[in-house]
Parts: C-alpha cells; sequence; structure tokens
C-alpha cells in the first residue's frame, strides 16, 4: 500500500535510508562515511521534515504489513539549480527501497505514484538526479520515461566530489502551463 508518510513513520525511513544507502553506495561513496550514518539522527530528521512538510512537498512510503519497505519525496525543483525548467518543474529528491526488495517492482510502483502525482497536480517537466557512478539508478530513471538532459551538479555527501546527472521527463503535452 502507498501512502502518505506520517511522523510515526520517521525510525523506519530513518532506518531504512541508512540500509539502502550502505547498499546502493558502497562501491563509490567511502565506507568510513556509511558506516558513519546513524538511523537514529535519520529519524530524527525525518521526524522533523515531516511535521514541518509544506505545500507541493510529499513524502510517500510503501508499507508492507507492519515495515515500510520504500519511500519517495517529492516537491518544487530548486529554480536556483533548475531555472531552466520553468516555474511549474518538480523534482523527485529521492526514491529508496529496501535493498532485499530492488528488483520486485516496488519501486516502479512508488515512483510512478509519485509522478502521477506531481503531473496531477501540474507540475512539468518533472526531474531526477542521481549519481553518476550509480549506473542501476540511471538505467531505472531511463526505463521510467527520463531522459539526461546533460546538466550535471556537485553533491557533497560524504566529502566524495561526486557528481549528479540530471533525468528530465517533459511536461505532460496539454497538461501543463
Amino acid at each position: 500500500m502507498i501512502r502518505t508518510a506520517v511522523p510515526e513513520d520517521a525510525p523506519a525511513i530513518g532506518a531504512l535510508k541508512v540500509r539502502a544507502w550502505r547498499a546502493a553506495y558502497a562501491g563509490f561513496m567511502s565506507p568510513e562515511f556509511l558506516d558513519g550514518l546513524d538511523p537514529v539522527s535519520d529519524a530524527a530528521d525525518w521526524a522533523e521534515y515531516l511535521a514541518e512538510l509544506a505545500g507541493e512537498h510529499r513524502l510517500w512510503v510503501v508499507q508492507e504489513g507492519d515495515s515500510v519497505a520504500g519511500f519517495c519525496r517529492t516537491g518544487p525543483a530548486d529554480q536556483s539549480q533548475d531555472p531552466d525548467l520553468g516555474p511549474r518543474a518538480a523534482e523527485v529528491y529521492g526514491l529508496y527501497v529496501e535493498p532485499g526488495r530492488i528488483g520486485t517492482g516496488l519501486g516502479h510502483r512508488l515512483f510512478g505514484h509519485a509522478v502521477t502525482d506531481l503531473e496531477g497536480r501540474g507540475h512539468g517537466p518533472l526531474c531526477v538526479y542521481a549519481y553518476v557512478p550509480n549506473a542501476p539508478a540511471l538505467r531505472f530513471y531511463e526505463r521510467a520515461g527520463f531522459g539526461r538532459d546533460g546538466m550535471t551538479r556537485a553533491a557533497d555527501e560524504g566529502g566524495t566530489g561526486l557528481i549528479e546527472a540530471r533525468l528530465v521527463k517533459p511536461a505532460r503535452a496539454g497538461g501543463v502551463a
């Protein structure tokens, strides 16, 4: 079941984010950085975020039984970074799935739900950023209809000097001004 996250989900989201980062980014982020991720601290950050969730921002979770198996966060694109996309542009800020559930279609359903929500609220074009070394994520977004447009940005996570590639899905025809 995909639903809107609530503050009580924060511990599960924080723990899942740490597991997902350690699994997905082990090949290009330092072990010291990944080992230093703290699910309790992360949960506190998510609780604060959820308590103050504003306007156009959404945080979706996939609930399976009593557990959160994935989450996806969306909102307006940052006009200071992405002015070329226009004022109705939106971004998928992050998509994380329980590592053991990757490849089951769960991420595809969650991502599709988030994109449909953004488009249904008149947002477009849509963008998502992915670390350049994260080939599986880049392929996932490309299969979902997003394409690299050559724009990149520096990422500061872990002091790694990583670069993120921007992938864009054009606005739906006739749907967005």
